[in-house]
């Protein structure tokens, strides 16, 4: 049994989760999803480091999309954490901006997006099943598109302060079929991390379309950091 902070990434909120958390909770785990103000990546940060201060016990952090950068600034310095662990995530150094991590060795499809978008951005809805649930069924990812929470541009080109994941073990799940973050720059992110690896033929929205391999991965994490 552990406690376990879930952290949406971009155009979803804590909903994102929900079957993570039930098959968590059914495994006895006590589970928060957060719900991010998406203003910026401090104020993201932020709203996290108030989470975790409200945990009693250890804590393992999870973080998908842009919420792996949260989880790594959020983490620094946190008695509470325990372990990290990333899916399909962005994991920048202190210096980089969740942009760059994200778009390491494809960087077209979202700069293209933030040059051309309003702030706060929105991901068109007829291009949401493309690029962020291609394995989801279309009547889900449609319900997804339409009720997608905007990003302020802050909170991918603010640039992270201290990241926690130079100390803490992590854990990564990689998706093979993401078209958002690739999975050679995911690739590049766990050897970087020397997280432990893990492998899922998954599009970006993995915890919506298999759930069960993220519950998994996590419940591994705590059994090993238990």
């Amino acid at each position: 049994m552990a406690n376990v902070v879930l952290v949406h990434g971009l155009w979803v909120d804590g909903s994102s989760w929900r079957l993570v958390t039930e098959g968590l909770q059914e495994g006895g785990h006590n589970v928060t999803a957060v719900q991010l103000p998406h203003s910026s990546l401090t104020d993201d940060v932020a709203e996290v480091r108030r989470v975790l201060a409200r945990q009693e016990g250890p804590t393992i952090l999870v973080g998908h999309c842009y919420g792996g950068a949260v989880i790594s600034g959020a983490a620094y310095g946190s008695g509470h954490v325990t372990g990290l662990v990333y899916v399909a995530a962005a994991a920048p150094a202190e210096g980089e901006t969740a942009l760059e991590a994200m778009g390491r060795f494809s960087p077209g499809w979202l700069h293209a997006a933030l040059a051309d978008a309003e702030d706060p951005l929105t991901l068109p809805r007829e291009r949401f099943r493309e690029v962020l649930a291609a394995d989801v069924p279309d009547y889900e990812a449609r319900v997804m598109a339409a009720s997608q929470k905007p990003v302020a541009e802050a909170c991918l080109t603010e640039m992270s302060g201290p990241v926690a994941w130079h100390k803490l073990p992590s854990w990564y799940v990689l998706c093979t079929q993401d078209r958002l973050v690739t999975a050679e720059t995911q690739t590049w992110m766990t050897d970087r991390l020397g997280a432990n690896l893990i492998t899922v033929d998954a599009s970006h929205a993995v915890a919506v379309s298999q759930p069960a391999l993220v519950t998994e991965a996590i419940e591994g994490a705590a059994r090993k950091l238990a």
